[in-house]
């Protein structure tokens, strides 16, 4: 933990280095325009350089992720980064105009230097000025029938904490939030047409803990950025469009590293993850001939409320007998159990063991009852929840309307969530987000130690789940007839 403290406060120290740079620059650098969104054509002009020499145009940006250890979520770490812009000669007048392209990078202000080629990389830069990316969002298609999905995208996300998160409004109901901290700025996600026939708003807004109505007034706003940026989808009329089966959705299996060559007892397996209930060929070699094997799964019991805490338990598989090679081979059914990284043992007499890396994938299982009365209750079943906490909840919205969270840790993976129909006759749509169930706020602009932050994004659908710290977790997308 010491080590990674550290390793936060050397990338705080560097993301403020550029600002310092700033104040002892000697030349003058203006933009046309002085903020804009990703893809954008500008014009630097820097004044005050030295006559007929080369300079270089450096951007100034982080390069953060996502900072967990051991099961727990702290926050951002963000080392600075550095990127050549553009190359040019100052004319006799000591005056250089230089055009880029606003680059796909984080959003907000980017400090931006003009540095002479022959200094060397920490030498203060000629001249420094700030450039703001304006955060953009689009949707394609932008219309359709019921269920069409629309993908969203917005460039210009941040990663400093009044800027990492993003909210989006689906007709005035908060859908969930969007970030973009592995995906370098830019969150692309996809959510179904839902509603009437007719028009449909979609709007992000910023705000850390939940959207700012009123950004403008905060002490945090910044020139350029606006609070809001909508789009609009109208529906049509025509056959609704469903998602896929449940079970397509499921993330592909994949597939082991090639085991280590040597005599050692060694455990393969033909694949290294999959959901509740898929098939497993296990193979084992190196034992002692004609060895009694037994194989356990290792998996986590407890929860974090009952103050008791969790540890690690072995649970038997099955047992097997060496043939005169001393090998083996068998297959067994991924268990019921939390989601996230597991060991298969193979143990023989005395200390020969040899274990197989396995990680159990969440699934869901279709909407039961497909078709409901107005008011009846509908069930969604879901398998392999984890038990991190990045991985041990899972948010559900309805309609693109966020309606709550289940948490599966107590529960070793299997979630049922019970609820009513809405009472309008038609096809409703339900999609299972990934998200954070609680956790530490570390990272460049986070609140000090012990302020009061309350509401934060912790248990609200992380739509953005590509970018979803800790875990690659699946959204799932359902949809249920209400007649």
């Amino acid at each position: 933990m010491r080590a990674v403290a550290a390793a936060l406060a050397i990338a705080l120290a560097l993301a403020g280095h550029s600002s310092a740079s700033a104040q002892e620059s000697t030349g003058r650098l203006n933009f046309t325009p002085g903020g804009a969104s990703v893809g954008t054509p500008v014009v630097a002009h820097a004044r005050g350089l030295t006559p007929n020499a080369r300079y270089a145009l450096v951007w100034r940006s982080g390069n953060p992720r996502w900072w967990t250890d051991a099961g727990k979520f702290y926050g951002i770490l963000a080392p600075e980064s550095a990127t050549t812009l553009a190359r040019g000669t100052s004319d006799a007048a000591g005056s250089l105009a230089l055009r880029f392209t606003v680059p796909s990078d984080f959003g907000y202000l980017h400090d931006v230097e003009v540095r002479a080629e022959t200094t060397p990389p920490d030498a203060q830069p000629t001249a420094t000025q700030g450039f703001t990316v304006v955060p953009r969002i689009a949707i394609s298609p932008q219309s359709g029938p019921p269920g069409t999905p629309v993908t969203v995208t917005v460039t210009g996300l941040g990663y400093r904490f009044y800027q990492v998160v993003w909210h989006l409004l689906y007709d005035g109901a908060q859908t969930g939030w969007l970030s973009a901290v592995t995906t370098h700025g830019t969150a692309r996600i996809t959510i179904p047409a839902s509603g009437a026939i007719g028009m449909h708003t979609l709007q992000a807004i910023e705000g850390p803990t939940a959207p700012y109505l009123n950004g403008q007034n905060s002490p945090n706003a910044q020139r350029y950025i606006p609070q809001v940026i909508a789009a609009t989808f109208r529906i049509t009329a025509g056959r609704v469009v469903r998602p896929p089966a449940a079970t397509a959705q499921t993330p592909r299996r994949e597939r082991p590293e090639a085991p280590a060559a040597g005599g050692a007892p060694a455990l393969r397996s033909d694949f290294a993850s999959g959901p509740v209930g898929s098939p497993i060929a296990l193979g084992g070699s190196g034992f002692a001939p004609q060895a009694a094997v037994t194989l356990t799964w290792e998996t986590y019991v407890g929860n974090r409320l009952s103050g008791n805490g969790w540890s690690t338990e072995e649970h038997p598989l099955t047992k097997i007998t060496a043939d005169a090679n001393g090998a083996f081979a068998l297959r067994i059914t991924t268990p019921d159990d939390l989601g996230g990284p597991h060991r298969v043992i193979a143990r023989a007499t005395g200390d020969t063991q040899a274990t197989a890396a396995y990680t159990l994938v969440p699934s869901v299982v279709e909407i039961s009852p497909r078709i409901v009365a107005p008011g009846g209750t509908y069930t969604v079943h879901v398998k392999g929840v984890g038990w991190t906490e990045t991985a041990n909840t899972y948010t559900m919205v309805l309609d693109n309307g966020d309606i709550g969270y289940a948490c599966g840790f107590n529960s070793q993976g299997d979630v049922t969530i019970h609820l009513r129909a809405p009472g309008r006759v038609g096809t409703h749509f339900v999609d299972l987000y990934p998200t954070i169930y609680t956790g530490q706020i570390n990272g460049p602009g986070a609140p000090p130690a012990g302020a009061s932050v309350n509401g934060i994004y912790f248990l609200l659908p992380m739509l953005s789940a590509i970018d979803h710290p800790g875990e690659r977790l699946p959204a799932f997308h359902l949809a249920f007839d209400v007649r």
